[in-house]
């Protein structure tokens, strides 16, 4: 039991390791692409979102590589476990990319509207990546392809909401960004319980 659990937190920690800074990579590499386009704000929230989608499936196909799985989801070989739900490394990607931007805004502009951005801005990262957890963990094409739509349009919403709302209205709307994060996180937990039901009640 200790090896088991002191194997998973160390899969954590090699997780943690990887994505963290390919997380702030990709901030700038989109913010390089970005600015070479120069497109609308409609592209620029379809670029990200493709970003993001494309993380968690290249963490999918990952876990059913053999080398991949026992470096980051050891606990995929263990007969105990069912099988790894790679949802860290994307997860933990975002959380690095929405945190990047922020500290780079703060940099360039020190002063209290940092407050704002991390109210407001922060959670449409995190919750555009616990909708695509959801999309990934229903295990259906329908589901993810509609998640990928819903975080668009979320995104490209809140963006151009931000030019055009009072700041009182943006601080309201940002509770309401956490408390939709609150609601995707309790969610995303519940299926991630479901499936280790099943995987336990239904052995391959």
């Amino acid at each position: 039991m200790n090896v088991s659990r002191a194997s998973e937190h160390g899969s954590a920690i090699v997780t943690a390791a990887i994505a963290l800074p390919l997380g702030a990579a990709l901030f700038f590499l989109l913010r390089l692409v970005e600015g070479i386009i120069r497109g609308p704000m409609a592209l620029n929230a379809l670029l990200e979102e493709t970003a993001k989608a494309t993380l968690f499936v290249l963490a999918v196909l990952g876990s059913k590589s053999r080398i991949w799985r026992n470096i980051l989801f050891p606990r995929g070989t263990d007969p105990d476990f069912g099988p790894p739900t790679p949802l860290l490394f994307p997860l933990l990607c975002i959380t690095a990319f929405g945190l990047t931007e922020n500290i780079l805004y703060y940099f360039s502009f020190p002063t209290s509207s940092i407050y704002k951005r991390l109210l407001y801005s922060y959670p449409i990262h995190l919750n555009t990546a616990l909708l695509y957890a959801l999309g990934f963990l229903s295990g259906k094409p329908l589901r993810v392809a509609s998640s990928f739509i819903i975080c668009v349009l979320y995104h490209l919403a809140l963006n151009y909401l931000s030019f055009r709302l009072p700041e009182v209205v943006i601080y309201l709307f940002g509770v309401v960004n956490l408390f939709i994060l609150f609601l995707l996180y309790r969610r995303v937990l519940v299926k991630i319980i479901e499936r280790s039901m099943q995987a336990c009640w239904n052995p391959k």
